[in-house]
């Protein structure tokens, strides 16, 4: 099994699932606009910074500059912070920044609101975690 594709698999394992969250007009976001839901459950139009594991905040993505911002698909740039947990724990923990392209789709729709569900990190500069070209995750929470 490919490390891009492990890596998927473990981001995606950390997701909730949508089916049977109800989804809500989104705060902040005018009505029509494809939103991503943050660590609270709130709908964010062209966030600056989108954390991928809420618990600890572990994994995000940073100094996010958008070029497109669509219904359907938002691209641009940021930096994936990744600490690693190593040597021993998280709280000691060593902090990697890699600098990717950003893609978000996957869109799921429900009365009133859209979300992005699904993002995509393309390296640039030398490669992500485990040298990876790229890696997918799942953003899936539930809306407050």
């Amino acid at each position: 099994m490919s490390i891009a594709r492990t890596l998927t698999i473990a981001a995606a394992a950390a997701g909730v699932a949508l089916g049977g969250v109800a989804l809500a007009p989104a705060a902040g976001a005018a009505t029509g606009d494809t939103v991503v839901i943050n660590c609270v459950g709130k709908g964010q139009v062209k966030p600056k910074e989108i954390v991928i594991t809420c618990a600890d905040a572990g994994v995000m993505v940073t100094k996010i500059k958008w070029s497109k911002w669509t219904n359907n698909e938002a691209k641009g740039t940021g930096t994936l912070v990744w600490n690693t947990c190593l040597p021993k724990t998280c709280v000691d923990g060593i902090v990697q920044n890699y600098k990717a392209k950003v893609t978000l789709g996957r869109v799921a729709s429900g009365p009133n609101i859209s979300v992005f569900s699904g993002m995509t990190l393309t390296f640039t500069g030398g490669g992500g975690p485990a040298a990876a070209d790229s890696v997918s995750y799942i953003i899936d929470r539930p809306i407050q």
